[in-house]
């Protein structure tokens, strides 16, 4: 059980950069004893895992809220501080932040660090099965208070960590109360169902409507295991890139759970709340993409086009909601179509 975080550090994390450079290692260390925590010492790193650090990187003890923590899912491009700042800084109360990767450096170290007026960002390049099963890695993501997934290629986020000790810290975290995100290849992951182009092209609307099966077309299971994201896939760069018609064959893959789609355009992010309930930041949309009724997935057969009617799609912009549990909204959905024998796929011809 972590020490509770006394008020006067609560503060101090809470004032200006400067403020938070004045707070000394000797104070920090005073309730930040990784083994009053619960979690014992920070084991040794692996001498060929890549670690970039700012901050005081011992274990702050922080008491979260599980039933106040959520997830978030950012569409990629520049990051929505909006977010993180009305739902992450409040809740880590100065704790500890996670970045994980496969690839790249210390891009979210500095920005989040003053952003989160965190008491640390490490950021941690797991690019092998060895390193993800590492006491190491397990230790960083069962004490860090916010897990962000940077923006990347999921296909080798899965390939490392699938089934791996850094997927159980993940879930021992998201279970203790931490507030866990990514954008991109990070929210890729974030779903029940992974969208997993392992060995092959990004899929394009325009190519796999032309055949269901189309090459480009693989899926992972359930990485997160985050309840209220149950019977989901996410996807990102979402307007931008046109992924509408993936999205809707996306779907038509998994016909018997009715997933639902969970898209996210650029500079945009939703938050989920374990409720169910969402909140939308950033400057575009979030599309909500499922089956009722009277949906009908007509012809979804192999090295066919492919055609669906009648899936229900939601717009949210800031300010609107769903409920993703039971399904309500206070926007009211478009039904949308899809024919890969027409040059215009979509009915109607714009399903943004």
């Amino acid at each position: 059980m972590k020490a509770i975080l006394p008020l006067c550090m609560v503060l101090l994390f809470g004032c200006t950069q400067q403020g938070q450079d004045s707070v000394s290692n000797d104070a920090l260390d005073a309730i930040a004893n990784a083994e009053q925590c619960g979690f014992g010492p920070r084991p040794t790193k692996p001498a060929s895992l890549q670690r970039y650090a700012v901050g005081y990187t011992e274990d702050v003890c922080v008491p979260l809220s599980p039933e106040q923590a959520g997830v978030i899912l950012m569409g990629g491009s520049t990051d929505v501080d909006s977010v993180f700042i009305d739902k992450v800084r409040p809740h880590i109360q100065g704790g500890n932040v996670l970045v994980l990767r496969t690839q790249g450096e210390d891009g979210y170290n500095d920005y989040l660090w003053h952003l989160l007026q965190a008491a640390s960002v490490e950021t941690l390049l797991v690019d092998s099965r060895d390193k993800a099963n590492s006491e190491y890695v397990s230790w960083a993501v069962r004490t860090a208070e916010f897990i962000w997934f940077a923006g990347g290629d999921q296909s080798t986020y899965i390939a490392n960590w699938q089934d791996t000790a850094l997927q159980q810290a993940l879930h021992n975290a998201y279970n203790r109360g931490a507030i866990i995100g990514g954008t991109s290849a990070g929210n890729a992951i974030l779903g029940s169902v992974v969208y997993n182009p392992d060995g092959v092209g990004s899929a394009v609307s325009s190519e796999v409507a032309q055949d269901f099966c189309h090459e480009n077309i693989k899926f992972s299971p359930d990485f997160l295991a985050a309840p209220m994201l149950a019977n989901t896939i996410t996807d990102t760069h979402f307007k931008q890139r046109d992924r509408m018609g993936r999205l809707m064959v996306f779907l038509g893959h998994h016909q018997p759970q009715n997933l639902t789609g969970i898209a996210v355009s650029e500079r945009t992010a939703m938050w989920v709340e374990r409720s169910g309930d969402t909140e939308v930041f950033g400057e575009h949309e979030v599309y909500i993409v499922r089956a009722d009724t009277q949906s009908r997935y007509q012809q979804t057969r192999c090295g066919q086009p492919v055609q669906i009617t009648d899936l229900l799609r939601y717009r949210l912009v800031p300010g609107d909601n769903y409920q993703l549990l039971r399904h309500q909204s206070n926007v009211s959905p478009i039904r949308l179509s899809l024919d890969g024998d027409r040059a215009q796929l979509y009915s109607p011809l714009n399903p943004y």
